[in-house]
Formats: structure tokens, C-alpha cells, sequence
């Protein structure tokens, strides 16, 4: 254990505070002992990724699976504390956000067209019932509005009209069709975490000699 407190200790506490400023409801030492028993609990990942993946890698994979475990238990938290189930939650998939955006900017307030396609509660209606829509679309728009001008100028060239495509990103501020798609995952981003986080996945440690997936829940 001393030597992932040697090599990840900065990380943990990185995490850790950004999440209790995200949760101020929440202990930044609460989260930091939550995410040091990720590493407790997940010995054999570990030494897979120890084993068999780059130090780059391997420390993307750590990131990622600390974020996670930050994330699912901070999002457990906050509903014992304001008093609600986690099941309720909705998780805005990036779908969703690229279905609505092009009316937000455009100020428009029809019905995105492919809005029936996506499960608003775990009770399956869609979004698009009753005034539902109108409620997902409010929560996108505040959104959208509280995050960093350049993320917002990027989702605006990308998603501002039904049509414009990387390639046309890339061509408006100079870049490559690759170099815009970037551009415009970290603002995706920026807006998912915004609206509350990605839905965590499930994290389970593998088992002795058999690699196991991460899936979502």
C-alpha cells in the first residue's frame, strides 16, 4: 500500500478536493479515504495494469477508476444527505445533450427530433411526454450557460445549426477535423459534469488470472 500512497497521494487529493468543491456538502477527507479503499479493494486490477500496460496507461486507467469511485460516492452521499434514492437520478448520456443543443442555440423550442429515442427515468417514460422536455431542456441551457466561454464557443460552431460538421469546426478555428473533435469532447465534458457527472460504471476488481470489463450499470 506505501507504494501507491508514495505514487498516488497527490492524485487522491486532487480528486478529492475538486469533488468536495463539486459536493460541498461533503468532506474532501471523506472522499480521500473512500478512493484509498479503491486501491484496497481492486489488488488484482492493479497488478494487471502494473503488468501489462504502460506507465502512461496504466496511470490514465488509475485516473479514471478514481474518478469513478469519487463520483458513485459522492452521488450516494448527496442523496442521504437531501433525501432521495440514487435510482432516481438522471444521467445526461451525451445523446441526449447533442439532440437538444442545436435548439438551445438556436432558440428554438420544438421537439428534438430524435428525443423519443432516449429514457428520460428508469421508469422508462421518454422525454418527451408532458412537459418533461421542457424540464430536460431548461437543465441543459443553465448548464450550457454556467460553463467557460471557450467551451461554450466550441459547442456553438459544432452544434449551433443541424448540420456543421468537424471538418467545419476545425476549418473556423484553424485546427484539424481531430484537433476540433477534441476540442469539443472536453467541452461535452465540461457540460456532463456541469449537469451532474457521468452515470458511474461498475468497477469491479478482476478476478485471479481472468480479465474483466468495465460495463455500465
Amino acid at each position: 500500500m506505501q507504494h501507491y500512497l508514495d505514487n498516488y497521494g497527490g492524485l487522491v487529493t486532487h480528486i478529492s478536493y475538486e469533488y468536495s468543491k463539486r459536493y460541498q456538502m461533503l468532506d474532501a477527507d471523506d472522499i480521500k479515504q473512500e478512493l484509498w479503499v479503491w486501491f484496497i479493494t481492486h489488488n488484482n486490477k492493479l497488478n494487471e495494469w502494473e503488468t501489462n500496460h504502460s506507465e502512461k496507461d496504466k496511470n490514465k486507467l488509475i485516473n479514471r477508476s478514481l474518478r469513478n469511485a469519487a463520483q458513485k460516492y459522492c452521488t450516494k452521499e448527496k442523496a442521504k444527505v437531501i433525501g432521495y434514492e440514487v435510482q432516481d437520478l438522471f444521467y445526461y448520456e451525451p445523446a441526449i445533450i447533442e439532440e437538444f443543443l442545436p435548439y438551445i442555440l438556436t432558440e428554438s423550442y420544438f421537439i428534438p427530433i430524435g428525443v423519443n429515442d432516449v429514457n428520460y427515468r428508469p421508469n422508462r417514460s421518454v422525454v418527451s411526454e408532458g412537459n418533461t422536455w421542457l424540464a430536460v431542456r431548461a437543465d441543459i441551457s443553465q448548464a450550457y450557460e454556467s460553463i467557460d466561454e471557450r467551451h461554450q464557443n466550441v459547442l456553438r460552431l459544432r452544434f449551433g445549426s443541424l448540420s456543421t460538421s468537424l471538418e467545419d469546426v476545425g476549418n473556423e478555428l484553424k485546427i484539424s477535423a481531430d484537433a476540433a473533435r477534441k476540442r469539443v469532447d472536453r467541452a461535452m465534458k465540461a457540460l456532463i459534469d456541469e449537469l451532474g457527472g457521468p452515470r458511474p460504471f461498475v468497477d469491479n476488481d478482476y478476478k485471479k488470472s481472468q480479465d474483466a470489463e468495465q460495463t455500465q450499470e
